[in-house]
Order: structure tokens, then C-alpha cells, then sequence
């Protein structure tokens, strides 16, 4: 099944909006929405969503933000089951800067789509 391509632009082939039409960019684009979804935000289904914003001012080396992976985990193994999935959190930048003393962290989540034998991940800052 298509979805619209986000952020939302018009498009005279595909409708309304441009779609998605390749299933991994499909599935990439569920995965982006299960982490950034807060639980209660989905009509209908208000346990879904790892919620990542909610650790925006989470102190680094908290317990919160440590469950972060866990959190994850349950969520994909429920929602998106046909993925194995790895999620570390990124202390440093490209050049060995300190991440945490810019007020910043990395959130990398890695996939495999088993059904297609093939692997991609995400990157979402998490800062002030």
C-alpha cells in the first residue's frame, strides 16, 4: 500500500500528494513514525509509539533515557515484526567532539528487513 511521501508536497501523477511507491523507503518511513509517535497520539491505538521527544531534556545516563532501547525493542517487535532492529545511542561527533558537552546526543537505530534481506537505519539528533 502507498502512503504520501512526507514532508507533504503536490504532485499531478501520484493525486493529491506524492507517494511512496519502494517498500523500503515505505518501511523506513513507518519506522521514523513509530519512534517519533508519542503513546496516546495515534487514534485508535494509543499504545503504539516510542515517543523520542519525550527524552528531549532527559539527563544523559538516566535511567529514563537508558530504557530508551528498550522501548524500542517492544515497539518494533509489536508493530513492525518482520524487522530485527539495534538502536545504540552516539556520544561523540565525526571529528571525536563530545556530543554531551554541546547538549546533544545521537539516537542511531539500525534495521533489517528480513523478507528482503536488507538493512538501513536512522539517525535522529536528540538536543536542545
Amino acid at each position: 500500500m502507498f502512503q504520501p511521501k512526507y514532508p507533504l508536497s503536490f504532485s499531478e501523477v501520484d493525486g493529491a500528494y506524492d507517494s511512496i511507491k519502494d517498500i523500503k523507503e515505505n518501511i523506513k518511513q513507518n519506522a521514523i513514525f513509530l519512534l517519533s509517535i508519542s503513546p496516546g497520539e495515534w487514534p485508535n491505538n494509543p499504545e503504539i509509539g516510542c515517543g523520542i521527544r519525550r527524552f528531549l531534556f532527559s539527563n544523559y545516563g538516566s535511567q529514563e533515557l537508558m530504557d530508551i532501547h528498550k522501548t524500542i525493542k517492544d515497539q518494533f517487535s509489536r508493530y513492525l515484526p518482520f524487522l530485527d532492529i539495534r538502536s545504540e545511542l552516539v556520544e561523540q561527533d565525526a571529528y571525536g567532539s563530545s556530543l554531551i558537552d554541546q547538549n546533544e546526543i545521537k539516537l542511531i537505530v539500525r534495521y533489517n528487513i528480513r523478507p528482503l534481506n536488507s538493512q538501513d537505519f536512522i539517525e535522529i539528533g536528540i538536543s536542545e
